[in-house]
């Protein structure tokens, strides 16, 4: 932990807070320990969990997952390769999916989710001249996909069509699943896809989102029962070993199930699964008071910046680091104090966490959140109270840090026209 203690203070230096940072190295290790507890199984990453890694996990996986034009346009930047792409996503409008297959063509592939999906994607196609590889995606229940009897429909249209060719289905029912439910859908989709391909008279591949779960908080609602150096480090350790247990479950449905035997190619799809670990939030302490006993930590951030899933409005504790804002070092004192620790928007629910055990706190101190990879950059309410967007950084695995973006004002989104003075230009395109 403590190079990677020495590169978090060069990123404080370089960056300036608040600012996220993802770790190469720990997001390498993630994709490895899959690789190696599921041999034979795809992997695919669901980019709307963290954007900002499509360039450096790229090489790493076999597939992004994008849902939007705006996602896509990152790939595009990015050089993802055009054979890694599934074109996801409820709203296919005729104006954005225009858009993506113009660029993407024959060479990615593209789920339907209803009829209407089905229509454009064969019209598109037959203007291209070529054939485009499609999903169909089964609904779990809700707004995603279509049920059994559509999805069969769809299948022997897209069959029968000379401009599509059907891949296989796609199915995601959500996320922090239990693996007694992903045991459920494994067994029910072995079923169905025997069924099914008896039916049409052809192999098809799986693209199924396990929604492993991620527990970014104490187990213990006390940080003082830490063992490790930092939070940092006991969050890391907590995490792999519950990746290890999950990942070897996972294995074990496969053969249970013997769903390889039915599907003839399966890619697993992960978000958060596979990027939370890899990030950190970085947040400087702006004021601290004492108001009718309780101690408040007023924070640069807020909730517009960092969101934990599942955090009961701050009433469970992530694993937070204290740092010292002059040294930049790990504030270790053995005495803690308890700290309610709230964010910088002008509003009584911007409260991070209710009751933090941290060393004694100082104005200009560094408060570290780790596990924070996965959609804390990019589920926040952004835009309230104009305040400056974080900056975002890479730990490359050589050390080095890389800035991906820097903060960025608010006030030309929020009044059109308007000048951010003082706030660095920046274009993410």
């Amino acid at each position: 932990m403590k190079n990677r203690q020495d590169d978090h203070r060069a990123a404080i230096e370089k960056m300036g807070c608040p600012f996220y940072l993802y770790d190469e190295t720990l997001l390498s290790q993630r994709i490895e320990t899959i690789r190696r507890a599921l041999p034979g199984i795809g992997v695919c990453f669901a980019m709307k969990a963290a954007p900002a890694l499509a360039g450096v996990i790229k090489e790493r996986v076999d597939r992004l997952e994008v849902c939007s034009t705006g996602e896509y346009a990152i790939c595009f930047e990015k050089k993802v390769a055009p054979e890694k792409i599934l074109v996801s996503g409820v709203n296919k409008s005729e104006e954005s999916l225009r858009w993506t297959v113009d660029r993407l063509r024959d060479r990615g592939s593209y789920t339907i989710e209803s009829e209407h999906h089905f229509q454009l994607l064969d019209a598109m196609a037959a203007e291209l001249g070529s054939k485009l590889s499609c999903y169909i995606r089964l609904s779990s229940g809700n707004q995603f996909g279509v049920d059994r009897k559509t999805l069969l429909q769809l299948c022997e249209k897209v069959i029968a069509s000379p401009h599509l060719e059907l891949a296989g289905i796609h199915y995601f029912s959500g996320t922090q699943k239990t693996i007694k439910r992903i045991e459920k859908e494994l067994c029910e989709l072995a079923a169905y896809g025997q069924e099914l391909q008896q039916r049409l008279g052809r192999e098809l591949s799986l693209e199924y989102g396990p929604g492993l779960s991620v527990n970014c908080f104490y187990k213990g609602q006390d940080g003082l029962q830490q063992k490790s150096a930092s939070a940092a480090q006991e969050a890391i350790l907590q995490e792999a070993a519950d990746c290890e247990e999950q990942l070897r479950e996972l294995g074990r449905i496969l053969e249970e199930t013997r769903i390889r035997e039915v599907f003839g190619d399966i890619t697993f799809e992960y978000g958060r699964f596979l990027a939370a670990s890899c990030g950190f939030y970085f947040s400087r302490v702006a004021d601290l008071k004492t108001t009718e006993g309780v101690n408040y930590a007023i924070l640069d951030g807020g909730l517009h910046q960092i969101t934990y899933f599942g955090s009961m409005a701050g009433m469970k504790l992530p694993y937070i680091d204290a740092i010292d804002g002059s040294t930049y070092e790990l504030k270790q004192d053995a005495e803690k104090s308890d700290y309610l620790l709230a964010g910088s928007l002008c509003s009584a629910n911007d409260v991070l966490v209710r009751k933090a055990a941290l060393p004694a706190l100082s104005i200009g101190d560094i408060l570290r959140f780790s596990l924070a990879g996965a959609y804390c950059s990019t589920e926040g309410i952004s835009l309230f109270l104009t305040r400056d967007l974080p900056a975002l950084a890479l730990l490359s695995e050589d050390h080095a840090i890389e800035p991906l973006r820097g903060h960025i004002g608010t006030g030309r989104l929020n009044a059109p026209n308007q000048q951010d003075p003082g706030f660095l230009p920046y274009s993410y395109y």
